[in-house]
């Protein structure tokens, strides 16, 4: 009796690469890899900010029809009567880190609770909130969107830019709410 063994198919093996043509190989995709990260680093934010200012376009966050005394004035009231302080914010429609900034305010749950339990929020466009720029020492000099911190009866406390507040720093439209958060709980 014999035993016969099926025969197995030979696989073919391609031949050795040269080591010059494995190192110009490994070159290629290096550099391939190398292109598509740098491309992604400087166009995956520009892709962001265009789809962001699209979605953020046509947003009225400043009622240009507001005195921004009169505002201030309720707004202390308010303050005083719930116990909270309150929080300006300058800035204007045509910006779109003030829009941004809006977006952070009204969308993140976290952001939203907390200031509504211990602030009342006041956006003043601001060339119209001209005076209390002036009086409360040009906030507006560090650029909009400018946050001011007032006791309840309207005392200056804290003048915070919202540069610090961008999520990489500046390179995607759009603000860090944890750092917001902290600033928030500092101020509270």
């Amino acid at each position: 009796m014999s035993s016969s063994r099926p025969s197995l198919p030979r696989l073919s093996v391609p031949p050795p690469i040269e080591p010059q043509r494995r190192a110009v190989a490994y070159g290629i995709v290096c550099l391939t890899v190398l292109v598509a990260f740098l491309g992604a680093y400087k166009l995956g934010p520009r892709a962001y900010n265009w789809v962001r200012q699209r979605q953020l376009q046509g947003h009225a966050v400043y009622d240009l029809s507001l005195d921004p005394e009169r505002t201030l004035e309720a707004a202390q009231v308010k303050a005083q009567r719930e116990g909270r302080k309150i929080m300006v914010v300058l800035g204007g429609n045509w910006c779109k880190w003030c829009l941004s900034l809006d977006d952070l305010m009204r969308t993140n749950e976290e952001v939203r609770a907390h200031l509504g339990q211990h602030f009342v929020v006041v956006k003043l466009d601001s060339a119209k909130a001209k005076l209390l720029d002036e009086r409360w020492g040009k906030p507006t000099r560090f650029g909009v969107p400018v946050l001011v911190f007032l006791d309840a009866k309207g005392n200056l406390e804290h003048v915070q830019e919202t540069g610090s507040l961008e999520r990489w720093a500046g390179r995607i439209l759009a603000h860090d709410p944890d750092r917001m958060l902290r600033l928030l709980k500092r101020q509270s």
